[in-house]
């Protein structure tokens, strides 16, 4: 069981004291235009089902992207909205390869949990952070949005330079005790920073609603709702056997050395490609929550990192590849990433194909996935 009062005293005792609000309202976003291409029929027509191609086409992609990037393991998957999953694994001898790390791209399993209570009644998105969790800067004026959004200007735990330089786990509390020693970046609602510390602190929403731990209430609600046998959502500390471990390269910036569970609500899932894929089509057709509630997900997407490509809704990206690369496409999903372990996974509006990709060592991930779904057009 897991106790309010616990989880606040244990901020106390790691020197995260109860703090004063930074600012004395919420402000009205002056960030970057939020992105308005994505469409209603987009979102209905990742419903529709069709065919893959042969696999010969998409084994010759997958077989070119290896080449070109050389991970030490890599694992990909494409499927449209129903039917088979064409899906592919390679690794290096003596590199395992069962399941790989999905590092952020894990916050869409977080949120689904997240808006699952939201559509049940049991969580309001404009509840304030205070009912849970008094001791983080401005916590009656943030709300379970901004830290689904990434707008609550909290500081990102691992933006932590201490925190960052110190090899293996690092808990929550710690996480959170080192989030809550930084000042805001900006009032709540002001502007968009990508913050993991507001994923942790949703992680702690959850258990403090479900009273139990977080790994078992996304596994309750998202994997066995789906019947996903090759995903595990970590606990913390947790060594999963046969999982693809980070291979950063020698010149891999601190954070190297970090478990990976450190992250924890911020990036939880272990899974194949797959699986992933399956949860992505789970999201789409209504298997995890509303469509009401997808189009909610979707529905004010902000500008990542300053940049006109990556738009962040509720634990949902898009990126506008018309941007990128002058390709007439929408991904909708999410990526993840961190020193040697990186992914991509979601659903591609151009060729109504779902995707998920993740790599060991070097390579991009989304350069493969738009590969493969190159290959969907032969």
């Amino acid at each position: 069981m897991v106790h309010r009062r616990e989880v606040i005293g244990s901020l106390l005792a790691l020197g995260a004291s109860p703090a004063a609000a930074t600012c004395r309202a919420r402000k009205t976003y002056v960030g970057g235009a939020p992105f308005t291409g994505l469409t209603a029929p987009m979102l209905e027509a990742a419903r529709a089902s069709g065919a893959l191609p042969d696999d010969a086409a998409l084994d010759a992609a997958f077989g070119q992207a290896m080449e070109r990037a050389r991970p030490v393991a890599a694992t990909a998957a494409l499927a449209r909205a129903e039917g088979p999953i064409w899906t592919r694994t390679q690794a290096a001898a003596g590199a395992q390869a069962e399941r790989f790390y999905w590092a952020s791209a894990g916050k869409a399993h977080t949120a689904t949990a997240v808006l699952q209570l939201v559509e049940e009644g049991r969580l309001a998105l404009d509840a304030p952070l205070s009912r849970w969790v008094p001791a983080a800067p401005n916590a009656r004026l943030i709300t379970a949005e901004d830290l689904l959004a990434h707008t609550s200007g909290l500081f990102s735990f691992q933006a932590d330079a201490a925190l960052r330089a110190r090899s293996g786990y690092k808990s929550p509390e710690e996480a959170l005790a080192a989030a809550f020693a930084h000042p805001p970046e900006f009032c709540p609602g002001a502007a968009w920073s990508y913050s993991n510390t507001g994923y942790t602190l949703l992680g702690r929403i959850v258990e403090l609603i479900e009273q139990r731990p977080f790994h078992e209430v996304v596994t309750a609600r998202v994997v066995d709702r789906l019947g996903l046998t090759e995903t595990t959502i970590l606990a913390p500390q947790q060594s999963l056997a046969g999982m693809a471990l980070p291979a950063p390269g020698p010149q891999a910036s601190d954070g190297a050395n970090d478990d990976v569970t450190t992250p924890w609500a911020a990036g939880p899932v272990a899974a194949s490609a797959a699986d992933m894929v399956r949860f992505w089509r789970g999201v789409f057709a209504g298997r995890l929550h509303s469509h009401e509630i997808t189009s909610r997900r979707f529905a004010r997407l902000y500008p990542m990192f300053g940049a006109r490509v990556s738009f962040y809704g509720l634990g949902v990206t898009v990126t506008d590849l018309a941007s990128a690369s002058g390709q007439a496409d929408l991904w909708l999903g999410h990526d993840g990433g961190l020193p040697g372990a990186t992914a991509t996974a979601g659903y591609s509006t151009a060729r109504g194909a779902y995707f998920a990709v993740a790599f060991t060592g070097p390579g991009s991930p989304q350069a493969t996935a738009n590969l493969l779904l190159s290959a969907t057009a032969t």
